[in-house]
């Protein structure tokens, strides 16, 4: 077998990493307790997930709309249902004055506790809220955000489970379904300004913005995720995902580039949830399966979500978060 230089600095670069995270040395029990949970990331449910996030019932999720609650209220109970807390006295829901609007707007906040209570944290984040009904013309917005919003909630339905058996991790970790993305991301910026929590105490931000689609490989490899800010994680590099990545079978082409344009990728990095957090100094991740001809128009359906993928990209998310947990 013939082994290059690409070959050689991979295999320095993942021993390097397994040194920083593992300095007691990676035994087989790190990588098999997280298989404990992994039942719980199913296909079933996700697509339970996307179809009442696509529904008549709630109506594209604008903001401010019936059906916006409808999505609000189904995300609370199942943060509930999952042991989830509330970050906040109040309850799951961040309300926030909408401009130019009558109601008001709400982020769905669960969070599970580390056991050390000066730990840091990582938020994890999906936006919930999309386009809605012009006229009688739905756009139900499956890939734009139902997708990541349902990643938001197997994520936090497996570490929910964990919780309840084991207790908490080294961070405690917060899930947030943003409202008003499409209102100059006013969910996240109010999340950043009023969550109680500081800058300096969040280690990690990841966002999950357009999860669903297999459209736009940025090669053959029709099963594929693009990851913007893994260059601002420090040990949280490329090594960590490419572990979770291999080790557990996934086998995703990992985009790094957003395909190969240092431009494109400037301007999609400012484009989601996560240039909250970057604009107060926080590391921040955004997967995503980028933008599509179905973006933002009537045909981001159901029929245009490959599940087969956002499965795995799920359990690629689900066992990275694992791997910096230790």
């Amino acid at each position: 077998m013939k082994i290059n230089n690409k070959t050689i600095f991979f295999l320095f670069a993942l021993i390097s990493f397994l040194i920083i995270l593992f300095p007691n040395g990676l035994s087989g029990q790190v990588i098999h307790s997280s298989q404990r949970y992994n039942y719980i990331i199913h296909k079933e449910v996700q697509e339970k997930h996307m179809t009442f996030l696509t529904s008549y019932q709630t109506g594209g999720r604008s903001v401010a709309s019936k059906g916006n609650l409808d999505c609000r209220n189904y995300i609370c109970a199942e943060f509930e249902k999952y042991g989830l807390l509330p970050l906040s006295a109040k309850g799951y829901v961040q309300e926030f004055h909408l401009p130019k609007y009558s109601g008001k707007g709400g982020n769905v906040i669960g969070y599970i506790p580390a056991k050390n209570k000066r730990a840091k944290y990582i938020v994890v984040g999906a936006h919930f809220d999309n386009i809605g009904l012009i006229g009688e013309k739905l756009y139900p917005g499956a890939d734009d955000n139902a997708s990541g919003v349902t990643a938001l909630l197997q994520i936090a339905q497996a570490y929910g489970k964990k919780f309840s058996e084991c207790g908490g991790g080294k961070f405690n970790i917060v899930f947030v379904a943003f409202d008003a993305n499409n209102m100059s991301m006013l969910g996240s910026r109010t999340f950043v300004q009023k969550s109680g929590i500081a800058p300096s105490e969040i280690e990690c931000m990841i966002n999950l913005d357009q999860m669903g689609s297999n459209l736009v490989p940025p090669g053959k490899n029709k099963e594929y995720l693009l990851v913007l800010g893994a260059d601002k994680l420090g040990k949280w590099n490329r090594s960590a995902l490419e572990f979770a990545n291999t080790t557990f079978g996934l086998n995703l082409d990992i985009d790094h580039t957003y395909y190969n344009s240092q431009q494109f990728y400037n301007i999609f990095y400012r484009l989601s949830d996560q240039q909250s957090f970057t604009e107060i100094g926080v590391p921040a991740l955004l997967f995503t399966s980028g933008i599509t001809d179905h973006t933002n128009k009537e045909t981001d359906d159901l029929s245009n979500v490959s599940f087969e993928v956002l499965d795995k990209r799920i359990r690629l998310i689900y066992q990275f978060l694992w791997l910096i947990m230790q």
